[in-house]
Order: C-alpha cells, then structure tokens, then sequence
C-alpha cells in the first residue's frame, strides 16, 4: 500500500499548493492589485489541481522542460 500513501501525500501537496494559490489570488483581488497577478494565481492554482486529476498539456511539458534545462547555450 506504499504506493497509495505516496500519491496521497502528492495529492495533499497538490491541494495545499491550490489553496495557497487561491488564497494569494483572493488577497490580490480584494487588494485590487493587477489583474495579472491575479490571473497567474488562478493559473497556478488550476496546474496545481491538474496534477491531481492527470490532466497535462503541452505548455506544462514545455514549462517543466525549460525550468528544468538551460536550451540554446
């Protein structure tokens, strides 16, 4: 049952990562701050929970190769 414990730790990671997420988006909507800033939240918080539900797009494959790898030197 090791592997159920792992992805349920991931999954409890996940979900504190949204609601951080989310929380930080409220304070910025309430502060009235850029609607950027606002909109990467809601933009972190949703790939948060995508890692959850197993949905993955190409831009979160580019996104993790780039900050992964230095291209083009």
């Amino acid at each position: 049952m090791e592997g159920g414990f792992l992805a349920r730790r991931r999954h409890l990671q996940a979900l504190a990562e949204a609601a951080e997420h989310l929380e930080q988006g409220k304070a910025q909507l309430l502060g009235a701050w850029a609607g950027e800033l606002l909109a990467e939240e809601l933009r972190l918080a949703q790939q948060s929970l995508s890692e959850i539900t197993g949905e993955f797009t190409s831009d979160d494959l580019l996104g993790r190769i780039f900050s992964s790898f230095c291209i083009g030197k």
